[in-house]
């Protein structure tokens, strides 16, 4: 793919790409220079330099005796545009789901520190006031990085009000949540490593089932509605098969089983 259409690609038009690539050619350079290296007609230039700055892509210099113009770098516009992307891909299975009727399953992979965060955020804002309930992993060789989203995600349920009803390792590692079990509405039954010990985490929303494997990094979104329900039932004849005492915050209550 030649350079100009990679930049067209990113939304900027074939004037636009010109100017761009002579300015990042030219370095910090006036009107008149990107015009000469370019081809374009000095009016034709100040216009699309005025809709490049306000794009973002283009500095005007300060204090300069003549109008000096600088092409932010190729780095940042790239990183910027994969940013976007990002943001916009978080709405993508809500989307598909939109089409034919939302009537086939709907994924969405994701991967990295990003895209662990991404995956914990996902389908958050539409189960306010809800329960959400899931199989969960122990944490070893949690980094700090992971560590943060765990907690941040944590804080987000407790102010959108989302209680938490899962099946937990018993091990060590997951003390610093079960001390915290009832302040974050997380009612929890602890199971022997003899008998679960996971390493990978299942979640299940209203329409969506979260999976995530913490030590690889990677995650999935299933956006089906008769796929979580089935999953849900799942959870349910585990959780009521379980005799482990319920902990957290509904231990003071009547139990669930």
């Amino acid at each position: 793919m030649r350079i100009e259409e990679s930049l067209r690609s990113l939304g900027l038009s074939a004037k636009e790409s010109e100017v761009y690539l002579a300015l990042l050619s030219l370095g910090q350079t006036t009107a008149y220079a990107v015009a000469e290296k370019s081809g374009l007609k000095r009016p034709t230039v100040y216009v699309v330099l005025d809709d490049l700055r306000k794009k973002g892509l283009v500095l005007k210099i300060p204090n300069a005796k003549k109008q000096v113009f600088t092409a932010k770098s190729p780095e940042e516009f790239f990183g910027e545009a994969e940013e976007r992307l990002r943001i916009a891909k978080q709405s993508l299975p809500e989307l598909l789901a939109l089409t034919s009727g939302g009537e086939k399953p709907k994924t969405l992979y994701f991967e990295g520190l990003r895209g662990i965060e991404d995956i914990a955020l996902y389908g958050v804002e539409r189960m306010k006031d809800k329960e959400i309930v899931g199989f969960y992993a122990e944490a070893t060789d949690a980094s700090p990085e992971l560590l943060k989203i765990f907690d941040d995600y944590n804080e987000r349920l407790k102010q959108d009000h989302i209680t938490v009803r899962g099946i937990v390792p018993d091990n060590p590692n997951l003390k610093r949540w079960r001390d915290t079990d009832k302040e974050y509405g997380r009612t929890m039954k602890i199971v022997p490593p003899t008998t679960y010990s996971a390493r990978n985490s299942i979640e299940i929303g209203d329409t969506f089932v979260r999976i995530m494997a913490f030590k690889d990094l990677q995650g999935v979104i299933i956006e089906n509605e008769a796929i979580a329900e089935t999953m849900r039932q799942i959870f349910e004849m585990v959780w009521k098969s379980r005799e482990e005492s319920v902990l957290g915050n509904e231990a003071q209550k009547t139990q669930a089983a």
